[in-house]
């Protein structure tokens, strides 16, 4: 019964956290230190043959790109470190891993398309938060940081 109440609660919180935000929605996953990220950022198929990147959008606005895929290439994979990029263009699909998540690493990120001859676009946008205990540690902190 008690699970099932804090499930609850942490959906509300994830589906008012979507509706908050300012013009595209962003998604919200809470990990643990040391776990991996596995994420999709899906595109249109007239978009197969752009370059993708990850962002990590800095305080100001300011965007950082860790990782990006080759515009040549069908299924690109870049490695930027902790970050790889796989770009499956017959399901129109980056699929992006981030691994060894740290506390640090909290923040929002996003998938980035550099359309030809266009300005970048982002796909999606993700709210990662990092934290070093369990499931319960992370229910704790949203619900801190709602009150």
């Amino acid at each position: 019964m008690r699970k099932a109440k804090l499930w609850g609660l942490l959906g509300m919180l994830f589906v008012s956290e979507l509706q908050a935000a300012a013009g595209q929605a962003e998604e919200k996953k809470i990990l643990t230190e040391g776990e991996t990220l596995n994420y999709h950022c899906v595109y249109t198929r007239k978009h197969s043959q752009s370059q993708k990147a990850w962002q990590r959008v800095m305080d100001g606005g300011k965007a950082e790109t860790l990782a990006f895929t080759e515009k040549t290439s069908k299924n690109s994979q870049e490695l930027g470190g902790r970050y790889f990029l796989e770009d499956n263009t017959t399901q129109g699909a980056v699929h992006v891993r981030m691994t060894n998540v740290q506390v640090s690493d909290s923040g929002l990120y996003r998938c980035v398309i550099y359309p030809i001859l266009s300005n970048p676009e982002v796909l999606e946008s993700l709210r990662l938060v990092v934290t070093k205990g369990s499931l319960c540690s992370a229910l704790s902190f949203l619900w801190r940081a709602h009150l």
